[in-house]
């Protein structure tokens, strides 16, 4: 099987990942969705039982768990359109294009975003005891320093690429 090109390896795997933004954006938008409906829940609630503000339907501590959510699945939404992006240049034959080097800094970029908003959340359950865990692995960073890499190595390429485009 060809590594690129129509029908390819990177031609399966781009039409898995475009499956799985499908997936990825239908819970985005039902915690979206989440994000701003439930605040008003309570209220709604009090007016049709006769609430008086005491009980609350949602804990904070359930909504922060929501709000956790929220991020994850817009930070992995956003890699894998970059990583889409990425696998339209291989399909096409030229992956050592600058956009892409650009492509691999925005998803280190965000998976930094995404491990820091682990730990900001995870700090934030310590005081409402929202069950959010502050797990961080050695392999997260170390996967994290291979996509800064690896966005090097496709700048270089680039770089080396429009240098023999202009010699020939």
């Amino acid at each position: 099987m060809r590594a690129i090109g129509k029908g390819s390896l990177a031609s399966i795997l781009a039409m898995g990942l475009n499956i799985t933004r499908i997936i990825l954006w239908l819970a985005f938008i039902g915690f979206s969705i989440a994000l701003v409906v439930i605040p008003f829940a309570s209220i709604v609630y009090g007016m049709f039982q006769g609430f008086d503000g005491g009980d609350a339907l949602v804990e904070g501590a359930d909504y922060i768990q929501i709000a956790y959510q929220f991020v994850s699945f817009g930070v992995m939404l956003f890699v894998v359109t970059r990583l889409l992006k990425v696998l339209k240049t291989l399909r096409f034959g030229s992956p050592f294009v600058k956009e892409n080097a650009d492509h691999f800094r925005t998803v280190g970029y965000a998976l930094l975003i995404g491990e820091g908003a682990k730990i900001a959340f995870g700090l934030l359950s310590l005081i409402t005891s929202a069950d959010i865990e502050i797990d961080t692995q050695p392999i997260t960073w170390l996967a994290i320093i291979t996509v800064f890499v690896l966005a090097e190595v496709f700048h270089e390429g680039a770089r080396m690429k429009e240098e023999q485009d202009l010699t020939v």
